[in-house]
């Protein structure tokens, strides 16, 4: 299991790495082999299926496909209708890192505490979205980190 795993929860990609043994950073590669994710969520309309990463980027039905949720985290009356169903960005952000920490658990075991970057001008509703996303994604926020200060590192 990595005991380090770090998260960029990104507008239009998301990634996720972890820390080696060795302490050297390794950029975990999605189920496509794509070293970023999509920050898509598509809604299927025939069955329960979400759809996160490439294959909601092209699920060619845009009423039916989230972009750039982020920009939302901050406002908890900006709600996406789907069949009748009501998404926060939170949820939806949820699907995103639950993208995410399926695709490393195959490489680095059960993932259940993590680091995730935000936006140095997020408010506090910002982040307190960004923690409930993670906690619904099975997740434990142990910091967030401005993004200026990650890259930094």
């Amino acid at each position: 299991m990595a005991e380090y795993v770090g998260i960029d929860l990104g507008t239009t990609l998301s990634g996720l790495a972890y820390l080696k043994p060795d302490g050297n950073p390794e950029i975990v590669p999605n189920s496509d082999g794509e070293r970023l994710t999509p920050s898509v969520v598509f809604f299927d309309s025939h069955e329960d299926v979400k759809l996160v990463g490439s294959a909601a980027r092209d699920g060619g039905e845009p009423d039916r496909t989230i972009f750039q949720i982020k920009r939302h985290m901050d406002d908890p009356e900006h709600l996406v209708e789907i069949d009748g169903k009501k998404w926060t960005p939170a949820e939806i952000s949820a699907l995103i890192l639950t993208k995410l920490k399926r695709d490393c658990s195959k490489i680095c075991g059960d993932i259940t505490e993590v680091v995730i970057t935000v936006p140095a001008n997020f408010n506090e509703l910002a982040r307190k979205s960004t923690i409930a996303a993670a906690e619904m994604a099975g997740m434990k926020v142990k910091r967030l980190v401005n993004e200026p200060t990650a890259a930094a590192v």
